[in-house]
């Protein structure tokens, strides 16, 4: 399963660069707020698995129960948020709509939740993160302290849509090199890659530019170093301020409102 956290790059340099870099080493998992979706004890540090999910099967939902019927997402926003804060959720949200459209289209409806059994609830706790698709019930997509930015919405809306983080693709070793000497003790398990008959690619290409991309810095020890290494020179890792071309492709190929194209 891309505005700006902090905004962790600058357009134009090779690698992100997180705002309040950290120079000194981390071995500990305690919970820093200064990257928000770096959740100890979660899925990739921001997805929250179910029961009995799988977490081998990436990248896209292929169970399509897990998806949202017809594209439509009933949802409540917190009234705890202040009224700036659910001003960013929706305009995550509208973004998302706009973007994915087809000839003009909505390919994802938000709409309030109106006593559907399904639907996802946006409410504040430690961090941002988010089940992968739809559950049985409700689902919370978390938006804590450093999560409030249209891009991290986008990115934790996605989960809830059906995406995983794009570095953990079968080829992703074609496109990155991960430094695990420099991941936190305890966190290289974020960074496995699995087999292409584990994971739907939607016959898309690796995309550096994806809202669901890790930072070059992710769970660095040091954050002077990046962790991720893009073997293409002069590309953004981690980007959190918009939809990638691919981003949007994949959302319309996932809901049926494009053509799944035929490839690899």
């Amino acid at each position: 399963m891309k505005p700006v956290w902090f905004l962790w790059v600058f357009m134009g340099l090779t690698y992100s660069i997180p705002i309040n870099q950290n120079t000194t080493e981390r071995t500990d998992t305690e919970f820093d707020e200064d990257y928000p979706e770096e959740n100890p004890g979660l899925f990739e540090g921001d997805i929250e698995l179910r029961e009995g999910e799988d977490p081998n099967n990436r990248n896209a939902v292929t169970d399509k129960s897990r998806l949202w019927s017809n594209g439509k997402v009933p949802y409540t926003i917190s009234s705890h948020y202040p009224s700036n804060d659910q001003a960013t959720i929706r305009n995550a949200m509208r973004t998302i709509e706009e973007k994915t459209k087809v000839n003009g289209k909505k390919c994802i409806h938000f709409t309030p939740h109106n006593n559907e059994r399904q639907y996802i609830r946006f409410e504040s706790g430690t961090g941002c993160h988010t089940p992968i698709g739809k559950g049985h019930t409700s689902s919370t997509v978390t938006l804590g302290r450093g999560c409030l930015h249209t891009g991290v919405v986008m990115h934790e809306i996605n989960h809830a849509l059906g995406t995983y983080h794009e570095q953990s693709r079968h080829d992703r070793d074609n496109y990155i090199t991960v430094d695990y000497s420099n991941i936190q003790k305890g966190q290289e398990h974020n960074f496995v890659k699995f087999k292409s008959s584990n994971i739907d690619e939607l016959n898309q290409p690796y995309d550096f530019q994806s809202i669901m991309h890790y930072s070059a810095y992710s769970f660095a020890k040091d954050r002077s170093k990046p962790v991720i290494v893009p073997k293409i020179k002069g590309v953004v890792l981690g980007q959190r301020t918009h939809l990638s071309t691919i981003d949007i492709k994949e959302i319309q190929i996932l809901y049926g409102c494009i053509p799944r194209p035929h490839g690899k």
